[in-house]
This record gives structure tokens, C-alpha cells and sequence, in this order.
């Protein structure tokens, strides 16, 4: 028998039909047909404002007198990876009289994220 007699055509379009109403049939349709490509917007990027940081580190990481509590500086950073970074090039260190016992990277005034967050 040969695979081109219309007879044969037409039992192929009905086993095509038959295969297409069945729930395989159907999700392998719906994956033929869905567009090959998908694109998504980009992430926006999050703005930081520049702010005033506080930096504080330990005597013990320098090499000045250990008796000394430990030393802080103020540098203006948008966060706090950064203001690390910035006070580690910084020259001007107030010392402290009370012990810090590790680095501490916090806002100078935390109050400015809620004034900054009610004005949005």
C-alpha cells in the first residue's frame, strides 16, 4: 500500500485530528504555538541618595595605643559598601573613648529614610 493514496491522506488527518483532542495532544499544540522568544523588561536599577554614614572600628585592627576604645569617622556614601570603602581612603578618624568590639557601618541620622519615604 502506498503512503500517498488519498485514502491514506485522509486516515493521517484523522489520526492527526483524533491525536490533537487528547490532553497530550493539546499541550504539545499549545507548545508549538506559543512564541519562541520571551522577553522581559530589564530591572530597574534602585537610586541611593548619598547619605551621611558613620564608620567605627576597632583599636585592635590598627596599630595605635590598644587602650583606646576604638575610632569613628562620618563620610557621605550611598551605602554602606561603599561608605567602607570611602573610609578606608579617609585620613580624618575621631578617637573613641569607649571599646568597639567590631567594625559597624550604620546611618548618621536613620531618621532621613522616613522623611525621605513619607515625601515619595
Amino acid at each position: 500500500m502506498k503512503n500517498n493514496s488519498p485514502k491514506q491522506l485522509q486516515i493521517t488527518q484523522l489520526d492527526q485530528m483524533l491525536w490533537l483532542t487528547t490532553p497530550l495532544g493539546k499541550f504539545f499544540k499549545a507548545i508549538k504555538q506559543r512564541p519562541k522568544k520571551i522577553t522581559s523588561a530589564p530591572a530597574k536599577a534602585k537610586a541611593y541618595q548619598t547619605r551621611s554614614w558613620v564608620v567605627r572600628i576597632p583599636a585592635a585592627f590598627t596599630s595605635y595605643d590598644p587602650s583606646t576604645g576604638g575610632f569613628q569617622t562620618v563620610v557621605e556614601a550611598e551605602d554602606q559598601a561603599q561608605a567602607l570603602e570611602i573610609a578606608s581612603e579617609s585620613n580624618v578618624w575621631e578617637v573613641l573613648d569607649f571599646k568597639v568590639s567590631n567594625f559597624q557601618v550604620f546611618p548618621s541620622n536613620p531618621i532621613e529614610d522616613e522623611i525621605a519615604k513619607r515625601n515619595q
